[in-house]
């Protein structure tokens, strides 16, 4: 862990009790299933999240979808119409992660943003596995976009923001629909299956997302090799980056995932799509770790400020 003495000592801390998380590849499926429906105890997400704010209204709904209804969780964080919306995809690796754990951030972002905030409880892998949770998201797009007067949103203004595995589900969704979404926020996204980058080498024991980890991860998503090709897997093998949606990419320098928003951030901007890259010195999933890194009120201030730009015009 060496190379990370440049981290502030709580999160190098931090990054020791998480230096073995790759015991996830090697539990039992009873275990895994048990982990993936977990909550989160109040004491211990208070101490990693942040603190719970207070929204006006929550609440959780079943979307149909044929390959297999999906439950979203709305954030009011006022009791108005045509609000905004942000289309939330929680990290995990496809694998874990559920409403449970980015409960706090999205109750922050929908309190400094002002926006819907809807979080997708997407199916997870290994029991499902891709294309299963890009149908989920697109499910529940047409669902904001067909029922925004019900649910008091306004179809017109849908971001879609996501980290880690999350952002990569919103850049498949802002590709695809790059004509009905406003903009997108990638956060730290997984935008390359293969694994071949240099950020990939150089962290490959790097805290909270080792390589070890990830390669678990995607085996547990993809059906067969040839799916890390697919540009609705790894969004950096896409031919089209024509006129996408404003994005904002943000990315932790000691983070195995650093180099596939760099190499996104070039091509969309080849393609000359407004595209705004924060960088910061942290580690993967700080922006969750508001008492734990250092980058945390910066970079979601920076999503903010962006969503509040765009949700503006």
């Amino acid at each position: 862990m060496s190379k990370y003495q440049a981290l502030p000592l709580r999160t190098r801390l931090f990054a020791k009790l998480t230096a073995s998380s790759d015991y996830l590849a090697k539990a039992p499926d009873a275990f895994l299933k048990s982990f993936q429906q977990a909550g989160v105890n109040p004491l211990l997400g208070r101490v990693l999240f942040g603190k719970n704010e207070t929204m006006a209204r929550i609440v959780e709904q079943k979307v149909p979808c044929e390959a297999g209804d999906v439950t979203v969780r709305c954030y009011y964080p006022v009791l108005d119409v045509d609000l905004p919306v942000i289309l939330f995809f929680h990290a995990g690796g496809w694998v874990i992660g559920n409403l449970e754990t980015h409960d706090a951030l999205c109750r922050r972002i929908a309190k400094l943003t002002g926006c819907l905030v809807i979080s997708v409880d997407y199916a997870l892998a290994p029991w499902v596995k891709y294309p299963v949770p890009v149908l989920q998201g697109e499910a529940v797009l047409q669902w904001v976009m067909s029922q925004g007067a019900a649910i008091h949103a306004n179809p017109q203004k849908i971001i879609v923001m996501g980290d880690s595995a999350g952002g990569n589900l919103s850049a498949v969704l802002a590709r695809k629909y790059r004509q009905d979404i406003l903009a997108q926020v990638l956060i730290y996204p997984i935008l390359d299956a293969t694994l071949t980058s240099q950020s990939v080498q150089q962290y490959s024991d790097a805290p909270v997302l080792s390589k070890k980890m990830v390669q678990f991860f995607v085996d547990c998503y993809i059906r067969t090799q040839a799916d890390k090709y697919q540009e609705d897997v790894s969004p950096l093998f896409a031919t089209d980056f024509n006129n996408l949606p404003p994005c904002l990419m943000i990315t932790g320098e000691f983070d195995i995932l650093r180099e596939d928003g760099f190499a996104y951030v070039q091509k969309l901007k080849a393609a000359g799509n407004s595209t705004q890259h924060e960088h910061y010195p942290d580690i993967h999933g700080f922006i969750s770790l508001p008492y734990l890194c250092a980058s945390t009120q910066e970079a979601t201030q920076a999503v903010v400020k962006f969503v509040k730009e765009k949700t503006s015009i």
